[in-house]
């Protein structure tokens, strides 16, 4: 009995459109572009950033909120934000509302970051990401005490906004101008 072997060139040129198709209709697009059947797409232009050291220290022993590295993307705008503990005994938990203000005196949106489990000296650095705007179209950032923080006699029992504003200071940037709301 004589067995007929095919030609391995004219397998892989069958082979190939095949596999190709399986890997395509499997979902397996990033296994074909690995193997060198597909290209990748191109890479995004990296974000523009600007940075500059956390402002630390304030005008009287408080925690200081620093505003200090912006990231700008086609459609968002990223915040890197510093909490330095300043204060003689430690923030178990401090919050601020941070709202970015457009054109018309507009607030965009508001997050809330949190800052916790900070000693005396201690630093803590948070992002926060506005999406569908672009940084030059921030007028300003406004940032409120929503009333949560644990530190000293205050707890989550009995504060209320505006209780936690006097522990805490939010310093001059560069990138931005940042404003403390009243309580």
């Amino acid at each position: 009995m004589s067995v007929v072997r095919a030609n391995p060139s004219t397998a892989l040129v069958l082979g190939a459109p095949g596999l190709m198709l399986l890997l395509l209709t499997a979902g397996c697009a990033d296994m074909a572009t690995d193997i060198g059947l597909m290209s990748k797409a191109p890479a995004a232009a990296p974000p523009d950033l600007e940075q500059h050291p956390p402002v630390t220290r304030g005008t009287r022993p408080a925690a200081v909120l620093s505003v200090h590295t912006r990231k700008s993307f086609p459609n968002a705008c990223k915040f890197g934000i510093t909490l330095t503990n300043n204060l003689p005994y430690k923030i178990s938990e401090l919050s601020f509302r941070l709202t970015p203000i457009i054109d018309g005196n507009v607030p965009y949106d508001t997050q809330t970051k949190s800052f916790s489990e900070l000693r005396p000296s201690e630093q803590s650095y948070r992002e926060i990401t506005f999406q569908g705007l672009q940084c030059q179209q921030i007028s300003r950032i406004e940032v409120a005490d929503p009333g949560r923080c644990t530190l000293d006699t205050l707890n989550r029992f009995n504060t209320a906004p505006g209780d936690c504003a006097k522990f805490s200071e939010v310093a001059d940037s560069r990138l931005v101008p940042v404003v403390k709301q009243a309580p």
